[in-house]
């Protein structure tokens, strides 16, 4: 099974909505997901409502034990957020992610959406990922937290070596805006061998699939199909990142 936490010190930045899509998407291509929500605001348990719950968070992190089930080619299923996932840098918290993610097993991809803080919560998550993927907001105070993810992967590599970093993924993307495709520009420059070659765009489209508890690519909107579109191409992206990296 391939782990991969989708990891940022910043709210806001999109990464419930690329982690849900992800999952919806490996769902589609044929692969079993389990998804996991780490964030005690719930944000992907209400983003994949369609998917079938087998386990709650806070359960699974005080047991230190993944529960159990079994999951079919092309199901998508959750483990739910709750409001009381401990965020704190206490040991027994750590090592309880630890053990309750290493437990689980049985799907093709676990994808993790972790809280917008760098937490016993977020490094145990990350201690067990095969991969981690960073969605960032083109926005001067939010690029201010890049080197904050980036040194937090280096010094989980130094434990869990064979992670991988997937990449910064520019996310909730205005084009029109000129601010936004200049920091783009300065990101591309300052981290071109990090920057994934994608953005997902700040569209309605998301918004709706997020609203409903449904894959993007379920909404039937014109901003549903260019979003459907655009997280495609990033999707393809994605799947070859991962396969070249095995």
């Amino acid at each position: 099974m391939k782990t991969i936490a989708i990891a940022n010190n910043k709210g806001g930045v999109g990464k419930t909505t690329v982690a849900s899509q992800i999952a919806f998407y490996l769902g589609r291509a044929g692969y079993s997901v389990i998804a996991v929500d780490l964030d005690g605001q719930r944000n992907l348990t209400s983003a994949m409502g369609a998917a079938r719950v087998v386990g709650n968070a806070l359960q699974m992190l005080e047991s230190g034990e993944a529960p159990s089930f079994s999951v079919d080619p092309g199901e998508v299923i959750l483990i739910e957020g709750d409001r009381d996932v401990p965020v704190s840098s206490d040991d027994t918290v750590l090592q309880g992610t630890v053990a309750a993610l290493d437990g689980l097993e049985g799907a093709d991809f676990c994808i993790v959406d972790t809280p917008p803080t760098f937490s016993a919560l977020v490094y145990g998550a990350l201690l067990t990922a095969d991969f981690m993927l960073s969605p960032i907001e083109l926005k001067r105070f939010s690029l201010d937290g890049v080197e904050g993810v980036l040194k937090a992967f280096v010094q989980v590599q130094e434990i869990n070596e064979g992670i991988q970093f997937l990449g910064l993924l520019p996310s909730r993307f205005d084009a029109v805006k000129k601010n936004e495709r200049e920091t783009l520009l300065a990101v591309a420059e300052s981290y071109s061998n990090l920057l994934v070659p994608h953005a997902i765009r700040n569209r309605v489209g998301y918004e709706a699939a997020e609203a409903k508890g449904i894959p993007v690519f379920e909404v039937p909107t014109a901003s549903g199909k260019e979003a459907a579109a655009e997280f495609g191409a990033f999707f393809d992206w994605f799947i070859e990142a991962i396969e070249k990296e095995d």
